[in-house]
């Protein structure tokens, strides 16, 4: 008799280990199946007692899930960085026939622990000067100011790619008594995963008529901001 039982124990242990469980429900469509209009889970790891990440007070965290299919809560999204991005001013000139010339203006690093949509903002001014810098631009010609980054692993930016692209273009007569800022603004969103990464911002600035006369220079950054923010997934 003892045989018999527990075999039918052995048995029913074996079915309820592969069946789906309801709660609320006598139909489980799943594995774990929650029915009814105000079901939930309650995991006491993710709670604020027990995880880090979790601050607390009437405010929801994102639950992630990674390859393996644990679950876990995200780094709470918001700012990586958002300063005045160079310690000053930088100055790039035209070729000398006034033709295209670029350079890095400043580079941010930043680390991501998990995968986010990651928002780079970039504010600067540009103060247009003839070539030398010892005057105002008069020639009525016009002059353009890129800015652009790259995105970088840390420490070298990868040039096969640029984002955020903008430009502003300028001329003055010597009757223009107009003065003050230029401004090129941008913002750009891009996905990334979990690693080490940095923004290389940089200016660029062309001519017309690719003569030494229509030569000049730009001054970057008098006022200048770059933002970084990450909205974890």
């Amino acid at each position: 008799m003892k045989k018999i039982v527990t075999l039918c124990l052995l048995c029913a242990t074996t079915v309820f280990s592969w069946a789906q469980v309801g709660i609320g429900t006598t139909n489980p469509q799943e594995a774990l199946h929650i029915a009814g209009n105000d079901g939930s889970i309650r995991i006491d790891g993710l709670n604020s007692s027990n995880n880090t990440k979790n601050m607390g007070g009437t405010d929801m965290y994102n639950v992630v899930v990674d390859a393996d299919g644990n679950l876990a809560l995200a780094d709470v999204s918001g700012e990586l960085s958002s300063e005045a991005s160079m310690v000053s001013p930088v100055v790039i000139q035209t070729a000398a026939n006034s033709g295209m010339n670029s350079n890095e203006l400043y580079s941010k690093t930043f680390t991501l622990t998990q995968r986010a949509l990651v928002v780079v903002t970039y504010h600067i001014s540009m103060e247009f000067e003839n070539y030398d810098g010892s005057d105002k631009v008069d020639d009525g010609r016009a002059k353009i100011a890129h800015n652009y980054w790259y995105l970088g692993d840390g420490t070298s930016p990868d040039t096969s790619k640029s984002y955020g692209m903008t430009s502003s273009v300028y001329f003055s007569s010597s009757t223009d008594t107009a003065s003050g800022y230029i401004y090129n603004s941008r913002s750009v969103t891009i996905p990334l995963d979990a690693g080490t990464y940095s923004i290389h911002l940089n200016g660029a600035v062309y001519g017309g008529g690719l003569t030494s006369d229509a030569a000049f220079r730009v001054t970057f950054g008098d006022l200048d901001r770059l933002d970084i923010n990450a909205i974890y997934l």
